[in-house]
This record gives structure tokens, sequence and C-alpha cells, in this order.
């Protein structure tokens, strides 16, 4: 196990808005030493060491923090098994492929890699693990329903994905249904639809729609910044720090 010494050594992945907001509270904490900036291309200097590839740090750090694009994965992953750093991966819209080779990889580092970062998020799993079986076994239909401002690239959101995935642990037989305009046929029971909505400047929302008979129960979040995503991750490789190895989630990190 590495000798961790004071403060853990990090690069930033990505200096676009969430790069930038990251790196103003790794500053601020001094519980990190934020050793180096990645970024394809950067619009404003940064104190620290930039660079346009892993392949350019010569640096060992502890954690790699990443919120950039999909396209990065190869870079980060070569750095991260060739130092043995430990790896927050916020980024969203991989591949199936890209998926794979993160959790082979998590065989020998230990990684966080999740959607959404938030607390609210993590308890809003809490609450479905839960409840979401009971309201299905008692006959209540379930929509997942997301809202993301309009500069967001993937649809559905990992994280309306995410939040079905813990429901579809809990009901075996479910399905998702992500468009219904091709089906022509009315809605079955088994079926979770996850719909998406893209407009304006929205942070994040998330409502998971239980729908009975003559009652509707709804459990909704929503990002009113990104700094709950900020301090998610930063959260999230504090708790790492004593994990060898493993890919963990929101649902199994904490």
């Amino acid at each position: 196990m590495k000798n961790w010494g004071t403060k853990m050594k990090v690069i930033l992945y990505g200096y676009g808005l969430m790069g930038k907001k990251v790196a103003h509270k790794l500053r601020e904490n001094p519980q990190f030493d934020l050793i180096g900036i990645v970024s394809y291309e950067f619009d404003e200097k940064a104190p620290e060491n930039m660079y346009n590839s892993l392949k350019e740090v010569e640096d060992q750090a502890d954690v790699i923090i990443d919120f950039s694009h999909p396209n990065n994965l190869d870079d980060i992953l070569t750095y991260a098994l060739k130092n043995k750093s430990k790896l927050v991966i916020a980024t969203t819209g991989y591949s199936q492929e890209q998926l794979a080779k993160i959790e082979e990889a998590s065989q020998q580092l230990a990684i966080f890699q999740s959607y959404n970062t938030s607390f609210g998020i993590q308890m809003v799993t809490k609450i479905l693990k839960q409840v979401a079986k009971e309201f299905y076994d008692n006959g209540y239909d379930i929509e997942i329903l997301e809202k993301h401002h309009n500069q967001k690239i993937d649809a559905p959101s990992g994280t309306a994905k995410l939040l079905y995935e813990v429901m579809e642990e809990e009901i075996k037989e479910t399905k998702p249904v992500y468009d219904r305009s091709s089906l022509h046929e009315k809605r079955k029971h088994e079926q979770i639809g996850l719909q998406a909505i893209r407009g304006g400047t929205i942070f994040g929302e998330h409502d998971i729609i239980f729908a009975g008979l003559d009652e509707i129960i709804e459990i909704k979040h929503t990002a009113l910044s990104k700094d709950v995503f900020v301090q998610g991750a930063i959260a999230a490789a504090l708790a790492l720090k004593d994990k060898e190895s493993g890919l963990f989630t929101l649902k199994t990190l904490y």
C-alpha cells in the first residue's frame, strides 16, 4: 500500500466548467495536492502544470479525477495502470466496450465510476431499493423523467439509467422502454419508461413516478448547481484512499 503522507496527489482530467469548479475546491482542501491538469484545450491558464495528455506527465498521482470525455479513457487507464493511481470517473456517455475496459482495470485499481456524484442521488438510490418492488408488486407503474440543459449530449442521462438499474435489481422482470412512439400498444406493467427533456440551463432533475389507482407518488432530485457533483467527486476520492482495487459506485462506495 502507498504511503500517502499528508496529502493525496491529484491529477484533474478536464478543464471545462466542471473541471474548473473541481480544481477550485481541490486548491482549497488541505487534504489534496493538485499536481496537474490535463485537457485537450485550455481557455485560460491554470496555476498548476497543464498537459494535453497523461503521456506528458512524469509525476505519479495518487488519484485522477475525470470530468472530461469518453475519448480520453484509454489515456487515463494507461497512466493509472502504470502508476497504480486510483480513479474517480465522473464522465458520461461511455460505450459498453469502454465500460468493460473500466471493469477490467478495476481488478488492479480502485475505481469509482458514476454518472452522478451527488449525495442526494445516493440517498435516492437507497430509497428506491427499499420501496420500488413493494410499489410494483401492488400494481403501481414506474416511470423515470429526467431534465437537463441543452448542451448535454447523451440521453437518457447516465443517472436515469443508474436509477433504473437500482430498481431492476429489485424487480427482476422489469425492462426499460426509451421510446413509446413505435410500440403502438398499451403500457405493460413490467415496463419502466425513461424519458429525457433537454432545454435551457437546467442543471439536472430526476423524477421517479409511481402511478397507481387514483394516486401518484413521486421521488424527485433537483440539482440547483453543479457544486453538488464537485463535492461528491472529491468525497469519492477520499473514500478510495483505503481501497486497493475494485469498481465502486454510489451504491457500494459508502
